[in-house]
């Protein structure tokens, strides 16, 4: 085995839960198309309740240690969206932006957030703030896009999926701001 061949063996090797975890090259392969993943698999990589309790409590000590701390704010957001308290991932946003007034991403998953827990005005405030900082954020765009097509107003709709469209064509949000373009009414 050669020298690079070893270094990179050796980088691939994980430690997880102080165990070491060797990984034979020989027996890697990608799933041949078609072909199911194993259903243990999938049980064995998504996070159980336990975990992500687990998880919560271990951030929110950390929190105390680092208050403001962002990436600490946005996962514990995240962990909250998933166990549907949205007032509380709202909560940890806002203390985000209070520190970070310019975070775009946290201002951005805010106005996701308040649009998910019904508060349609929050939703819309959140997001063009988003777009005051970065007027061709494709993401903001689009969102504003469906927010408005959600209210039947297809004008604004318009308006922000072809910004959107105009912005980042070939992104996830430009091409679906296209395909949501051809559903609005004339």
């Amino acid at each position: 085995m050669n020298a690079s061949r070893k270094k990179l063996l050796l980088a691939a090797i994980p430690l997880a839960a102080g165990l070491l975890v060797f990984l034979s090259l020989n027996k890697l392969s990608a799933p041949k198309p078609g072909t199911p993943a194993h259903p243990a698999a999938a049980k064995e990589t998504a996070p159980s309740k336990a975990d992500r309790i687990h998880e919560k409590i271990s951030l929110e000590e950390q929190l105390k240690k680092n208050p403001g701390h962002a990436p600490i704010l946005l996962r514990l957001a995240e962990l909250s969206k998933e166990s549907g308290k949205p007032d509380e991932a709202a909560s940890h946003l806002r203390e985000l932006l209070r520190n970070e007034p310019k975070n775009v991403e946290a201002r951005l998953e805010l106005g996701r957030t308040l649009y998910e827990s019904g508060d349609v005005h929050g939703a819309i405030e959140q997001t063009k703030l988003v777009l005051e900082q970065d007027p061709g954020h494709v993401d903001a765009l689009y969102n504003l896009g469906a927010i408005y097509g959600n209210l039947n107003q297809d004008a604004k709709a318009r308006e922000y999926f072809t910004r959107a469209a105009a912005a980042a064509p070939d992104s996830e949000s430009g091409r679906r701001a296209k395909e949501s373009l051809k559903q609005l009414r004339p």
